[in-house]
C-alpha cells in the first residue's frame, strides 16, 4: 500500500500568514476566474504538469496576491503521472471577480488536516477531532438476533467494502447496516442487482441468492493533508457460480475524498465518492433494466415516517420522487429532535445523467435513496472498458436548503475556471528566442527555408516542416503560436493550420478554431484520437499558448515478444487552461511516424499557412 502522507502533500498553514514580496520568480501564476457563480470555500484543482519541481516531487506552497502581499494558504499536492495542486478558495469570491496565486517553492506546516487513520477493520476519515466516516475493510457479520436467516445462508451476508458509520458535524451516525427489513443493506455502497454473465442472473445486491457478492481487495493509497484526506480502494464484484466457479467480473476502484471545509461550528461536510469500474472477464456483464442498483445509501433507523423526507433538484419528495431523474437528491430527518441530512450531487459526466433513483415512495417508511442508471434501460459493461460514476455528499445539519445546495451543485458541476501562466525554469532548453534555428533542422535534410523576423519565426508555405535535432522521451514544452488572418472564404483545414508533432508520432493541432465546437481535428485536439475538453482559442492574429507534458509510451516483452507495454501520457494547457488532463494515448496520430521505443524528434508541421512561433522551450525529464 502505499501512503500519500506528508512526504507527497504539502500542509500549509490555516492561519492567515502575511510575507513580504520576494524578489524571486514564481514558479507558476494561478488566476482563479469565479465565473457567474459566487464560490464560498470552494475546493479547487489543476494539473502542475510543466512546474519541473512538482514532477519531482519537491516541497511547493501556494501564496495568494493580496496587492503587495502575498498570503500562505493550504494547500496539498497530489502525486501522479501528472502532480494536481489542491485548495479552497477562502471565503467568499464574488461572482464575475478573479483571485491571483503565485506557486513557490518551500512548504510549511498544518494547524488542521484531514487524517486517513487504519486498522486491521477500518480506516476513518476525521478532520481534526471530527470523525467524519468510517470505510470497513474486515468481514462484518450481520447480528446473531436475525433468527429468519437460515444459519447456512448466514455467510453469504458477512460483507466489507461499504461506508459505516457516515457521522453528522454534530456527530450523530446517518448511516444504517444490517436493518431488519434488508438485512444486505450496508450504509452506503455500490453493487449492482439484476445482471447477467455467461446468460445466467448474478445479483451482486442481495446476496443472499448466492450468485454474486462485493469483496475488499486491498487498499492503493491513503492520504492525510492540509485540503482533503481519503482512500483509494480496491474491490472485487464477484459472481460465485460462472462456468469457471467463483470469478472477479468487475475490478473496482473507490476514490474518496473529504475536505477541510465546514466542520461543527459550520454545520456540513463536503465529500467526494468516485468508483471506476472495469469488466476483467472475458464476456461483458449485462445490466438489466432495474429499479436498483448502483450508488446506494440506507440512513439511520431514526428517520423514519414524518421524522424524514426526500427531496430532489427537480422539487420531488419521497412520494412522487421513485423513478423521476434529478441533478441531486438530498435525505433528511430528525434525530432527538434536530434535523440533519445528507445531499448527494450526481456529476453531468455521469452515465445517463441526469440519474434516475430509487426513492421508497411509503410516507410512514425508512429512508432509502439509490442513483440507478438501469432504470433507464439495459446495458452493458464490456470487457477492458472503465466506467467512472462520479458523486459528491454534503452532509449537512438542519433542513435542506435549496439555495446552499444549489451553491454546491455550481461549484461540483460548473467549477471556477483555473488559469496557469508557467514559468521559464532555469534547466530549460531554448529551442527558438527569437534569433536563430541553431535547435532545428529540415525534415528529410536542406537549409530550413521558413524566415525569422521581429522576433518570430514563420512558415514560408511550401518549404517543409522543421524539427529539433535533439530526439526527446519524456518532456515539458512551451510553445507559443499564432494563426494568421484569412480571408472569410477559407474554410475548414485550411484556416491557419499547423501542428506540433510530438515524437513526430503525436500530433497537438493547430487552427484557426476561435469559437468552433470542440472536435477532435480542431485546434487544441490531439489530432484525430481526442477533442479538446473546452475550446479556449483566441482569434487569429493573437499570440496563444500551449504547455503540455509528455510521457513516452514504454515498450519491453509481452508473452516472449516485443511489444508496447504502457501507452504514452499527455496533458496540454491552451493559453493557460487545462485542455488535455493526463490523457492516454494509444496510437499515433494522423500524420505521424509509427510508435516505436526510440526517442525522436518535435517536428512544426508546415500545413501550407504561414503560422507563426516565439518563445519556445523545453525541459527533458529522462
Amino acid at each position: 500500500m502505499r501512503s500519500r502522507l506528508s512526504a507527497l502533500t504539502i500542509g500549509i498553514l490555516l492561519m492567515v500568514l502575511s510575507v513580504p514580496v520576494s524578489a524571486a520568480e514564481p514558479l507558476a501564476t494561478v488566476a482563479v476566474e469565479a465565473g457567474p457563480y459566487a464560490r464560498t470555500d470552494t475546493p479547487v484543482s489543476i494539473s502542475l504538469a510543466t512546474v519541473p519541481q512538482a514532477v519531482a516531487g519537491l516541497p511547493l506552497s501556494l501564496q495568494e496576491v493580496r496587492g503587495l502581499e502575498r498570503v500562505t494558504i493550504p494547500a496539498q499536492i497530489e502525486q501522479g503521472w501528472t502532480p494536481r495542486l489542491h485548495w479552497i478558495i477562502l471565503g467568499t469570491l464574488p461572482a464575475g471577480q478573479t483571485r491571483t496565486y503565485e506557486l513557490v517553492a518551500g512548504a510549511a506546516g498544518a494547524e488542521r488536516v484531514v487524517k486517513a487513520s487504519q486498522d486491521d477493520r477500518v480506516l476513518a476519515i476525521s478532520v481534526g477531532d471530527d470523525k467524519v466516516l468510517q470505510y470497513n475493510h474486515a468481514m462484518v457479520p450481520p447480528p446473531q438476533d436475525m433468527g429468519r436467516i437460515p444459519e447456512s445462508r448466514r455467510p453469504l451476508y458477512h460483507h466489507n467494502a461499504f461506508i459505516h458509520p457516515l457521522w453528522s458535524p454534530k456527530g450523530n451516525v446517518l448511516t444504517d447496516i444490517h436493518p431488519p427489513d434488508h438485512i444486505h443493506h450496508l450504509g452506503i455502497w455500490m453493487p449492482w442487482t439484476h445482471t447477467h454473465f455467461e446468460g445466467k442472473m448474478v445479483d451482486f445486491w442481495n446476496v443472499g441468492d448466492g450468485t454474486g457478492t462485493v469483496r475488499f481487495s486491498k487498499f492503493l493509497s491513503t492520504t492525510t493533508g492540509a485540503v482533503y484526506g481519503g482512500f483509494q480502494s480496491e474491490q472485487d464484484h464477484v459472481a460465485l457460480k460462472t462456468s469457471k466457479g467463483e470469478q472477479t467480473i468487475l475490478k473496482e476502484v473507490w476514490d474518496v475524498r473529504v475536505y477541510n471545509v465546514g466542520g461543527r461550528e459550520a454545520g456540513y461536510w463536503l465529500v467526494d465518492f468516485q468508483s471506476t469500474q472495469r469488466c476483467v472477464a472475458d464476456q461483458p456483464l449485462i445490466q438489466d433494466e432495474y429499479r436498483y442498483g448502483g450508488l446506494g445509501f440506507r440512513a439511520t433507523r431514526q428517520w423514519k415516517g414524518p421524522t424524514a423526507a426526500n427531496l430532489t433538484s427537480e422539487g420531488k419528495t419521497r412520494t412522487d420522487g421513485h423513478s423521476t431523474r434529478a441533478r441531486w437528491c438530498d435525505s433528511a430527518g430528525s434525530i432527538d429532535g434536530q434535523w440533519e441530512g445528507v445531499t448527494f450531487f450526481s456529476n453531468p459526466k455521469n452515465f445517463r445523467h441526469p440519474e434516475p433513483m430509487r426513492l421508497w415512495p411509503e410516507p410512514d417508511n425508512y429512508i432509502f435513496f439509490n442513483f440507478c442508471p438501469s432504470q433507464l434501460g439495459e446495458w452493458e459493461m464490456k470487457p477492458g472498458e472503465d466506467h467512472v460514476f462520479r458523486y459528491r455528499l454534503y452532509v449537512h445539519e438542519g433542513k435542506p436548503d435549496v439555495e446552499q445546495i444549489e451553491r454546491i451543485w455550481n461549484d461540483y458541476a460548473n467549477p471556477p475556471q483555473v488559469k496557469v501562466e508557467f514559468n521559464k525554469p532555469e534547466n530549460a532548453i531554448t529551442l527558438f528566442d527569437g534569433k536563430d534555428f541553431s535547435q532545428w533542422q529540415k525534415q528529410g535534410g536542406g537549409e530550413i527555408g521558413w524566415k525569422i523576423a521581429d522576433g518570430e519565426m514563420q512558415i514560408v508555405p511550401g518549404s517543409g516542416s522543421i524539427m529539433t535535432k535533439q530526439d526527446v522521451k519524456d518532456f515539458m514544452l512551451h510553445a507559443e503560436f499564432k494563426t494568421p488572418v484569412l480571408p472569410a472564404e477559407v474554410k475548414g483545414q485550411g484556416r491557419g493550420n499547423s501542428g506540433i508533432y510530438i515524437q513526430r508520432r503525436y500530433e497537438v493541432q493547430i487552427l484557426d478554431s476561435f469559437g468552433f465546437e470542440p472536435k477532435n481535428n480542431e485546434c487544441g485536439s490531439i489530432y484525430t484520437f481526442k477533442a479538446p475538453d473546452q475550446n479556449v482559442c483566441k482569434q487569429p492574429g493573437e499570440w496563444q499558448t500551449y504547455d503540455l507534458l509528455f510521457h513516452a509510451a514504454r515498450f519491453g516483452e509481452k508473452d516472449g515478444k516485443p511489444a508496447k507495454v504502457q501507452n504514452a501520457r499527455i496533458t496540454v494547457f491552451q493559453n493557460g487552461v487545462l485542455i488535455h488532463d493526463d490523457v492516454e494515448v494509444s496510437r499515433k496520430t494522423g500524420a505521424g511516424q509509427p510508435e516505436g521505443p526510440n526517442p525522436a524528434p518535435i517536428l512544426l508541421q508546415d500545413h501550407g499557412n504561414a503560422v507563426s512561433f516565439q518563445n519556445l522551450w523545453m525541459v527533458t525529464l529522462d
